[in-house]
């Protein structure tokens, strides 16, 4: 078996792994949490007996989400974004591109350069902000992208693959 690939991503895209599951975090509590919460709010003037019961069952839903919540930024945006880094390699050789992912369902992807159709450099607003872009290439079963590049690299790495795809596809 042939080694794994050995190039890194940059390290700053850890940050913006870690804004967007901070995001994901914050959208997803307030989805699950703020229908409860405002149903208890809602019930707590009512003084029956049947209803104060069911206000101290949502007040206990409640804040077992917030805990919920709370492991889960903790785990998302704290320790998954430094693991995923580490796992995280690519190598771009003469004849093919080799990708290594994963933290718990590991993927290993050999894209073929003459299966390259296109490749692309892309940059979101969080991306730019951190001087970071990703590279795509684009084959018949479908794209992959390595993300977190630095800006200079990722347009380097298009241009170089797109000159060995086309030289791989005039030897053919």
């Amino acid at each position: 078996m042939r080694a794994l690939p050995n190039r890194k991503l940059d390290k700053r895209i850890t940050r913006v792994w870690r804004l967007s599951a901070l995001i994901n975090v914050i959208v997803w509590s307030a989805i699950a949490i703020l229908p409860i919460a405002i149903t208890s709010f809602a019930l707590k003037p009512d003084r029956s007996a049947g209803v104060q019961d069911a206000v101290v069952v949502l007040d206990i839903i409640t804040i077992a989400l917030l805990i919920v919540m709370a492991v889960l930024l903790v785990l998302c945006v704290v320790i998954l974004p430094k693991i995923r880094w580490i796992q995280w390699s690519f190598e771009v050789h003469e004849e093919e591109i080799d990708i290594h992912k994963g933290i718990f369902w590991k993927k290993r992807i050999i894209i073929p350069l003459i299966r390259v159709q296109n490749v692309d450099t892309k940059q979101g607003p969080v991306m730019r902000a951190n001087g970071l872009a990703s590279f795509t290439v684009a084959t018949a079963a479908g794209e992959h992208e390595i993300p977190g590049l630095e800006v200079e690299e990722a347009d380097k790495l298009r241009d170089q693959v797109a000159v060995l795809a086309r030289i791989a596809q005039e030897d053919v």
